[in-house]
């Protein structure tokens, strides 16, 4: 239907059957499209054109406007793929620079840590030879939490503290060996509040040495 119209205009502009303004508007066209051009002079040499010629020219414009859609797409769906894959090269260094910097700052506050508890209080506990009792946590998670809880008392002692075990839980509890105020308390109510224990009497010697 197009490719009729177009031929129809063509003839009707050779023919001298249209407006000033529909002559104006193909010429116009014709100067953007030299095929346009070559169409209107083949038109105006043969002076018309028989069924067959019109079947051929018919399909030379088929051909023509085929080949122009097929490069419009082209550039469209060729810019579409880069818009695409640079849009996800973007996203993908994003994504990276988010897992090293989570990376590099989680290893840095390790480190720190690691640092900080260097520097705090260190703490040593072993049991003694009136001592069966032992911590459901195990001792080395015991010496972990023991020293989180002192970590901010500044002091070098060792500390004895004795204990019976009643339904896990430590009573009776006393501590001996130190000269600070803020031990015995804070000693006395992590092992009854929060160690369960296995066994009937504990004696733990604590080795406390402060570094600045």
């Amino acid at each position: 239907m197009e490719n009729n119209y177009q031929l129809s205009r063509i003839h009707n502009y050779v023919m001298g059957l249209m407006s000033k303004e529909e002559m104006y508007a193909i010429e116009r066209e014709a100067l953007q499209d030299p095929f346009l051009q070559d169409a209107i002079d083949g038109y105006k040499m043969q002076q018309g054109v028989d069924a067959k010629q019109l079947s051929i020219l018919q399909q030379r414009l088929a051909r023509r406007i085929e080949t122009q859609a097929k490069d419009r797409n082209r550039r469209f769906f060729g810019w579409q793929r880069l818009t695409v894959g640079l849009a996800a090269a973007v996203l993908l260094v994003v994504a990276c620079s988010l897992i090293f910097f989570n990376f590099i700052t989680s290893k840095q506050e390790k480190k720190t840590e690691v640092i900080l508890m260097e520097h705090q209080l260190r703490v040593d506990s072993r049991p003694l030879a009136n001592n069966d009792a032992v911590p459901e946590m195990g001792w080395p998670q015991f010496n972990e939490e023991l020293n989180s809880e002192v970590r901010d008392i500044l002091s070098t002692e060792d500390v004895i503290v004795r204990f019976n075990v009643e339904k896990g839980l430590a009573a009776a509890i006393t501590v001996t060996g130190t000269s600070t105020a803020t031990i015995g308390p804070v000693l006395i109510e992590f092992v009854r509040d929060k160690v369960k224990w296995n066994g009937t009497r504990g004696e733990i010697r604590i080795e406390m040495d402060s570094k600045e």
